[in-house]
Parts: C-alpha cells; sequence; structure tokens
C-alpha cells in the first residue's frame, strides 16, 4: 500500500516543483527562437503555430494549418541548412501581439526572418513567418 501512495507524492512532487520553476512548453522567447531555427528544427517552431500560419518564403506565400506550415518549413530547411541563426530585434506592442527579426544564414545564402506572434492565455502562439533572400 505504500509503493502507490509514494508514488504518487512522487509524481505530484514533480508537478509542482515544475510549476515553481516555470515550466510551459508552450512559452516561446527570443532564445527559443534562436535555438529553434538554429537547428533548422520546423517540428520545435511548429509547437508555437496557432490553428492557421500564414507563411511567405522567398514570396510564395499562403495560408497552412499547422501540419502543413511544418513541412513547409521543413522543405526550406533541408533546401537552405542552417549555419546561423540570430535575433535582430524583438518588438511587443501594449498588446499581446510580439515580433521578431531575424538574420538567418545557410551555406550560400542569407534570409530575412520575420515571426509574428500573440499570447493566448499566457502561451505565445505564431501566426505568422517571412522568409526573404536578402543580398550577401
Amino acid at each position: 500500500m505504500k509503493k502507490p501512495s509514494l508514488l504518487v507524492i512522487f509524481f505530484f512532487a514533480i508537478f509542482l516543483f515544475s510549476e515553481a520553476i516555470g515550466f510551459d512548453n508552450n512559452k516561446l522567447d527570443a532564445n527559443d527562437v534562436i535555438v529553434h531555427f538554429k537547428a533548422g528544427s520546423s517540428k520545435e517552431i511548429a509547437r508555437y503555430f496557432d490553428q492557421t500560419v500564414l507563411l511567405n518564403i522567398n514570396g510564395t506565400n499562403g495560408d497552412y494549418s499547422k501540419n502543413q506550415a511544418e513541412y513547409i518549413l521543413r522543405d526550406f530547411f533541408l533546401k537552405y541548412p542552417p549555419l546561423d541563426f540570430n535575433v535582430l530585434h524583438q518588438a511587443g506592442s501594449p498588446g499581446p501581439t510580439v515580433f521578431y527579426v531575424g538574420s538567418y544564414q545557410a551555406k550560400s545564402e542569407q534570409f530575412r526572418v520575420l515571426i509574428k506572434g500573440y499570447s493566448k492565455t499566457e502561451a505565445l502562439r505564431i501566426y505568422s513567418i517571412d522568409i526573404i533572400k536578402t543580398k550577401i
């Protein structure tokens, strides 16, 4: 009888600890953006997508579902594997909208990245990503 109660207490303690340190899988900040773009991880970026996402990659744009947007972003990362990514500017209006402007470096190409999102019940949801090739 003691083993099940100890197990319940153990999992409850882990839950409380994760809440105490602010663990939130859906909260996105500049560090997450940098890590996920540097890794070329469309799957991790897609975790923050809203139900539909406006993607603009080099002038080809459209509204896509979360899954479609993830595949399109994955194809971009496969075609242009990341060498470096830096957030150049991060802004948020007085409301819930936030913007990230970044520089994405592939082997022989450089891109400007604009990520737009909004806070929805404390978690950021990305609703738009623009990736435009720039001249080196």
